[in-house]
């Protein structure tokens, strides 16, 4: 009994537990299966950068009216607002931090977009008979410049420019000189220098902005000419000058030539109330030096340009990027030239039933009841209103000609031009110029969910609110944004127009239409083309070229990643890097030709100068005014015994041998006091019979020790393998920063650094378990009257002071001054973009080093760099006569030792050639 009982509650619980799984996979089938609930009107917001007031007010009168128009693209209509930006680099920095959508760029402007802001083009203006280029010319006043019979004549004149980076007004004037009038290349990494030392007092807006005056010396002569006088306005975009009219405007006040696009002198020389001239007082100045009419543009013209295109950001998706480019074509039809028609518009819609106006909807059948007007087919619309149809849709990727813009013919471009009048879920006029709703043929009216077939299945036209002026379905009442329900008085604004006597404001006036971009030219490389040939032109350097030497693994890592940082910034000369075995390897090599710079401590840049013929040019500046620094010796607090008087057998930590803080200065300072025996000059030796251990990086070296080795000059050194008291980075116990960690994991009880050593490793600046818990009050100076002081008082405890680091390239018979200035101005341009100490995965600083090393190529230390005087590039009188001093007493053969040599190679040759004449 007890049994059945128990089998029948089992099958009850299996029963109910095949019922719920049953409910379950029911639920779960209808949720997956059943249609959505339907969507709700898309607002698509639209934020447009603007760059002046008045350019503002025109974005502002624009937003309204789409507001009232409802411009929409399927059943999504867009929302426009308005951001100004101060100029148009500003403007590419809000886009590409999302804080706008679209803005208008000159071709010039499209490549700093791209380039540097990730920016893409997705619609083109089109000017007349769908023409999409300008071209550049040269406007002077007629009988002017005599003496100017070709572009070499040029230099010195007073020019006028619509603004540095516009392709027509500076880009290809710029390049041209410089390939054909006589232009210097004055500033690889700055072509506005190249102007101001070739023409005379000026207008070039932005040419004293940070974008083309990064390090801060651009002279004012590209800015005298201009007139602006409100606060900051001069010589911005604010100026009078500013713009292609403003570069008209300057040059009938002030200039002598005007770069600009052949349409700007047409346009304002037409317009007689803004100059009051005709186009007899005008002419263009040719490549050749020959003067034509301004009406000639044809003939005498000086390049091609591209026009202006509509930039949104690369985060912008595909589907994003074709709704604002259907948008923008929606803009130009609705608010682009007015219609040129001599029949009223009638809003009420008392229209008889023409033939092809799509109104007559009756059905109706011959005599066997076949259907005499045709049936709409049903049709599949993406949500773009392209018919999916066809196999690439409205926008066929691959239907191009093998130029780059086809035929109109057959040209998706220009097919755009056709279908905003031809196109019957387009058009808003029928061809007698009465309005035709433009949703009246909309797929997604019937149904917005874009579920099945978009067609009315009755054939029935949808009913519409006939009171509003523009027969859009609209609910009954007033406009968005309109509470007293008036309609605001915006019938006459026009995109392309003038707004309030200012022109160009959002769109060129010239423009006739937009036309979209196809995706595979939605780059700034792609849409430029050979324009973008041009623009890198006049970015040439007469150096291609720049090898650093390195001497260890992690340096090269740092090496490669700063060329990838510069070349990112288009710095020129390009950076190559050169790992060498030693920095004595490094000399070498450059000497060689096989590198150009290095970087060098005081003493190696001795060395080089003595032995290799080479020079310093850039020096490390510190926490010091001067490129120097103080050389110190640090103890333990914790350990008094230790003083500076008295260090025999004790554990010492170098940097290295040779360094100048690491061995010179202690070392002659030892010796020069009588505490070690000199050894005839035998440094090595007199500090391996003095010390009880140490860690001198490269002791053991033959390029560094042509003596005995002494392996207690080693002992406290950190490196495996071949790393082993090696003299670079893979050295745990290399550098500065390597002897002090020396001092506090090592086993020393004394360091030789420079002064911000102790101070760049203790108080939580530095995560290696090592340093961690260092605090500055754990460590002393050694003063050399035996006594201590703190860390931060090194002005009164030291060794002396020495030149800091410098970079070091050829000199002697293979001195070049032009490769000189060209890396000055490299390592200058260099420091500005990244000489940040702050640093992360994403970016690169040249003063900061990747844990756990430190000081790589650079000082960790350093602030800036410092040019060398050329009265003090060579190393002598760089180093000054303290550290000469110094040197001679630690290897007094150093000098002698070069000469010997020399006198030595001198003797042999003599004895060969003797044999030779002889035989």
């Amino acid at each position: 009994m007890r049994m059945h009982i128990t089998d029948n509650i089992f099958t009850l619980l299996l029963l109910t537990f095949i019922s719920c799984l049953s409910l379950c996979s029911g639920q779960n089938f209808w949720k997956n299966t059943a249609f959505s609930s339907q969507p709700k009107d898309d607002k698509i917001k639209i934020i447009w950068c603007t760059v002046s007031y008045y350019e503002q007010e025109k974005c502002h009168r624009f937003a309204n009216v789409t507001l009232r128009d409802r411009i929409s693209v399927g059943y999504s209509y867009f929302n426009v607002s308005c951001i100004q930006g101060s100029s148009k680099e500003d403007c590419m920095k809000i886009l590409d931090e999302g804080k706008a959508t679209l803005t208008t760029l000159d071709a010039g402007e499209i490549f700093a977009a791209g380039r540097y802001h990730s920016l893409v083009p997705i619609a083109q203006e089109v000017l007349d008979n769908g023409q999409r280029e300008y071209y550049s010319v040269a406007v002077i006043k007629k009988g002017s410049l005599p003496d100017v019979t070709s572009l070499f004549n040029l230099r010195g004149k007073k020019a006028c420019f619509p603004g540095v980076q516009t392709y027509a007004g500076w880009v290809l004037p710029i390049y041209t000189l410089m390939k054909y009038g006589g232009m210097e290349i004055i500033d690889c990494n700055n072509h506005v220098k190249s102007a101001i030392e070739y023409f005379g007092p000026s207008c070039a807006v932005n040419s004293l902005s940070d974008r083309f005056n990064p390090i801060g010396d651009n002279s004012d002569k590209l800015c005298q000419l201009c007139i602006g006088k409100i606060p900051g306005g001069r010589c911005t975009i604010s100026d009078p000058y500013a713009g292609y009219d403003g570069a008209f405007r300057c040059l009938l006040e002030a200039g002598e030539i005007a770069f600009l696009r052949h349409t700007t002198a047409l346009e304002l020389i037409r317009d007689q109330g803004i100059i009051g001239l005709g186009g007899q007082a005008f002419e263009l100045l040719c490549l050749d030096g020959a003067r034509y009419p301004i009406e000639d543009y044809m003939r005498c013209n000086w390049g091609k340009v591209t026009s202006n295109a509509i930039v949104t950001s690369s985060a912008a998706s595909y589907e994003e990027r074709k709704l604002y480019q259907k948008f923008l074509q929606k803009v130009a039809t609705f608010y682009g030239e007015p219609l040129n028609t001599s029949f009223p518009i009638d809003n009420n819609r008392n229209i008889p039933n023409f033939p092809d106006g799509n109104i007559d909807q009756s059905v109706r059948y011959d005599q066997f009841g076949n259907r005499l007007n045709k049936r709409r087919k049903r049709q599949n619309f993406d949500r773009y209103d392209n018919n999916t149809n066809e196999r690439y849709g409205r926008y066929n990727p691959y239907g191009q000609s093998n130029s780059r813009y086809s035929d109109p013919s057959d040209n998706q471009f220009n097919s755009q031009l056709n279908q905003s009048r031809n196109n019957e879920y387009e058009r808003t006029t029928d061809q007698y110029g009465r309005p035709v709703d433009p949703l009246i043929r909309d797929p997604y009216l019937l149904n917005k969910d874009h579920y099945g077939q978009n067609i009315d299945p009755y054939d029935q036209e949808p009913r519409l609110n006939q009171n509003h002026p523009y027969d859009q379905n609209y609910p009954n009442g007033p406009l968005p944004g309109n509470q007293d329900g008036v309609q605001d008085n915006l019938d006459s604004f026009y995109i392309f127009k003038s707004f309030k006597g200012v022109p160009n404001l959002l769109f060129e006036d010239t423009t006739r239409n937009i036309i979209p971009v196809p995706e595979n030219l939605q780059t700034y490389t792609s849409f430029l083309e050979q324009s973008l040939d041009i623009i890198m032109g006049i970015r040439e350097c007469p150096i291609g070229r720049m090898t650093l030497c390195v001497t260890s693994n992690p340096e090269l890592e740092k090496c490669i990643r700063m060329k990838t940082a510069l070349k990112a910034q288009l710095l020129k000369p390009e950076m190559e890097c050169y790992k060498g075995h030693s920095h004595i390897h490094c000399m070498q090599a450059i000497r060689a030709g096989t590198a150009d710079v290095s970087v060098f401590d005081a003493s190696d840049v001795y060395t080089s100068g003595l032995n290799y013929d080479l020079i310093p040019f850039i020096a490390e500046v510190y926490n010091l005014e001067d490129a120097e620094y103080y050389v110190v010796a640090v103890s333990k607090e914790s350990d008094p015994s230790t003083e500076l008087t008295y260090l025999k057998g004790k554990n010492t930590c170098h940097g290295g041998i040779n360094t100048a803080a690491g061995w010179v200065y202690p070392l002659a300072f030892l010796l020069s006091n009588g505490w070690i025996r000199p050894y005839g000059c035998d440094s090595i030796r007199a500090a391996a019979e003095y010390f009880s251990k140490s860690c001198v990086p490269g002791a053991l070296s033959t390029e560094y020790n042509s003596g005995l080795p002494y392996d207690n000059m080693c002992h406290l050194c950190h490196g495996s393998s071949f790393r082993y008291c090696r003299r670079d980075a893979s050295e745990d116990y290399y550098g500065h920063t390597g002897a002090f960690r020396c001092l506090v994991e090592g086993g020393g009880h004394v360091a030789f650094v420079k002064h911000t050593t102790v101070t760049e490793n203790t108080g939580g600046k530095k995560r290696e378990w090592w340093a961690r818990d260092n605090l500055n009050d754990d460590y002393e100076l050694l003063c050399t009257d035996g006594t201590r002081k703190e860390i931060n008082e090194y002005k009164k405890c030291n060794l002396g002071k020495v030149k800091s680091n410098a970079i070091v390239a050829r000199g002697g018979y293979g001195y070049n001054s032009t490769e000189i200035s060209s890396y000055i101005n490299l390592f200058l341009y260099a420091q500005t973009f990244y000489g940040r100490k702050t640093t992360d995965e994403f970016s690169f600083s040249m003063f900061s080093s990747e844990p756990p090393y430190a000081d790589l190529i650079f000082q960790d230390a350093t602030t800036q760099l410092k040019v060398i005087e050329p009265e003090k590039r060579f190393f002598s009188a760089y180093l000054g006569s303290d550290f000469m001093r110094a040197r001679r007493i630690v290897d007094c053969h150093a000098a002698s030792s070069s000469v010997s040599a020399s006198f030595l190679t001198l003797i042999l040759s003599s004895f060969f050639a003797i044999f030779v004449i002889k035989n």
